[in-house]
């Protein structure tokens, strides 16, 4: 069986502890086949690329993985690309100074005010018009940026499930199928991240009912990541993933090289 983790964030990542040795030695003792290095690269108004991430440490470092770990675990060198809408000249930057990238996930974690909804207030901030926005996002970089794989879906219901609030996601399956269309028309894909299943919300993002309907509206580039910021967490349920992906009809996931998805049997 064919296992890769193509969501992960190294002590490079702001928010990231696991040293890169540390990570690719969990990910072979894991049985892994594949690591993908996404760490982030949220886009700020008015910083440079690099404002969050050490590039000329980091990029310098998957490379020298990649090659010291060949043979043993194929490192895939990545990034999870933030909001390059808050400053398009920042993530065309980003693009030139690493002209050797393999994968690219494309998330939303900040909106308005470059601020990331792990902040926000569910007393000021109204949960059902707050998913709404979200979904506006994500559907104008899946239409007009540059991306492998579009990133946790469901990202703001992490948050509101540790304050307690659920959300039921069928009067925002509209807003789905429309972006759904536009990712299976260029060609990209979504993420199953699994790092829900060890948080308070307990299931994947997007949920295996978004999946299902990503699936149904011709979605066949699938990638499944842990979200993992530690060594210890690399790999975690990444099987899990795999039977609901399967559950969905879904035969195949990508792994990724310069870009270019191969489809792996699952």
């Amino acid at each position: 069986m064919f296992l890769a983790d193509y969501h992960t964030h190294t002590e490079y990542s702001i928010d990231g502890e696991g040293p890169l040795d540390a990570m690719c030695e969990k990910a072979i003792a894991e049985g892994l086949d594949e690591l993908a290095i996404t760490d982030h690269m949220d886009i700020i108004s008015g910083q440079s690329c690099d404002y969050w991430l050490p590039m000329d440490k980091s990029y310098p470092a998957i490379r020298a993985a990649k090659e010291r770990y060949a043979g043993r675990l194929r490192v895939v060198i990545g990034v999870e690309l933030g909001e390059p809408m808050a400053n398009p000249a920042a993530a065309d930057e980003f693009f030139r100074r690493v002209p050797d990238l393999d994968f690219v996930i494309g998330s939303i974690h900040n909106m308005e005010n470059d601020l990331d909804v792990f902040y926000y207030n569910w007393k000021k901030h109204d949960p059902a018009a707050t998913y709404r926005h979200y979904l506006e996002w994500l559907t104008d970089f899946a239409e007009n940026y540059d991306y492998d794989v579009l990133g946790h879906l469901t990202y703001p219901l992490r948050y509101m499930a540790e304050a307690g609030i659920t959300l039921d996601l069928k009067p925002y399956y509209d807003q789905f199928e429309n972006l759904f269309r536009i990712v299976v028309r260029r060609d990209k894909g979504i993420e199953l991240n699994v790092s829900g299943l060890r948080q308070a919300m307990k299931t994947t993002m997007p949920t295996p009912e978004i999946l299902q309907l990503y699936h149904d509206c011709g979605g066949r580039i699938l990638t499944i990541g842990s979200d993992a910021h530690r060594a210890a967490d690399i790999g975690a349920h990444l099987t899990d993933g795999l039977d609901i992906a399967r559950s969905c009809g879904f035969t195949e996931i990508a792994s990724y090289t310069r870009r270019v998805p191969v489809f792996r049997s699952i």
